[in-house]
């Protein structure tokens, strides 16, 4: 049964959503730059792609970009 006010099913658990660490930031830079869409990392990482939106825009976890940069620097180099 579906409650008319809330619009809810009886029951239903809204879904639980991680909360993004340092890695998980810089992670997300490599993926990008890879060539993923940010609905997909959000996938790949539990999350919503808004939280991938605000690392990327530097809203959140600020200096994750110079990191993954470093990161792949040293992977590279």
């Amino acid at each position: 049964m579906i409650d008319e006010l809330t619009r809810a099913q009886t029951g239903a658990v809204p879904p639980q959503f991680r909360v993004l660490n340092t890695a998980d930031a810089t992670l997300i830079w490599v993926l990008k730059w890879s060539g993923d869409a940010d609905h997909v990392i959000a996938n790949k990482l539990g999350t919503m792609p808004s939280r991938v939106a605000d690392v990327l825009a530097e809203n959140t976890h600020v200096g994750s970009r110079d990191q993954a940069t470093k990161m792949v620097a040293r992977r590279d180099g």
